[in-house]
């Protein structure tokens, strides 16, 4: 199938600007990364239906590609101060640097994420939970959205927090920790070692808690936070 393209002139002296279908998507989750959004929550801000940016609603029933509207466009760069020609310029490829688009990674929010079918036996995001999340930097495995205010100050409803499993754990980290019963929960990392490991809540009223190794499921370490 050839692939459709978005002509954005820029101005009478140079070419204008092309935009395939691809890049123009790349650049909307790009937009909602810097904003501390995910596509869901870039639409949700712009007056739109929450699911119009989601994955699914880019390829049409029949295969062929969807194209945001002109509409939820100027919607999305009027809610987040983008200009036009910023937008454009994210599509760029003959000025891009080499691994400037951002990678997807799967983000639900963290109550949603509490649930045993959320992970697989191998413990990666699966299910219909799990929305993308445009992040730039590597070593990120998921992102998990607060939707209640039990963080605050810290964090707020709506902020997202991108965390790697796989990243090693210091005293003073903050880390999602995953028990065997299913609780997820944030944490501020206070002392590993032994058979237990000591963290202390985040939030109002903060206080200790220790948990038996064997009790965890997984912890993996905050690795940015959109707040």
């Amino acid at each position: 199938m050839r692939e459709r393209y978005l002509f954005l002139p820029r101005n009478t002296e140079k070419p204008a600007t092309v935009l395939s279908h691809e890049k123009v998507w790349a650049a909307i989750d790009a937009l909602a990364s810097q904003n501390g959004l995910t596509p869901s929550g870039l639409a949700r801000r712009a007056g739109l239906d929450p699911t119009a940016f989601n994955p699914s609603k880019r390829v049409a029933g029949d295969g062929r590609p969807r194209w945001p509207s002109t509409e939820s466009l100027a919607k999305v760069l009027a809610a987040t101060g983008e200009a036009l020609n910023t937008f454009a310029a994210r599509v760029e490829t003959e000025d891009a640097p080499s691994g400037s688009v951002p990678a997807l990674v799967p983000v639900a929010a963290l109550e949603a994420a509490s649930d045993r079918n959320a992970f697989d036996a191998a413990g990666r995001p699966s299910g219909a939970t799990w929305q993308q999340f445009s992040f730039p930097q590597p070593g990120a495995s998921f992102a998990l959205q607060v939707s209640n205010e039990d963080f605050q100050p810290l964090y707020r409803n709506g902020d997202i927090v991108v965390v790697a499993p796989d990243a090693p754990l210091r005293t003073g980290d903050r880390l999602a920790l995953k028990l065997t019963s299913g609780r997820l929960s944030l944490y501020t990392l206070q002392e590993a070692g032994g058979e237990e490991l000591s963290v202390r809540t985040i939030g109002e009223n903060s206080h200790s808690l220790r948990f038996r190794h064997s009790a965890i499921e997984w912890t993996a370490r905050i690795i940015w936070a959109s707040q």
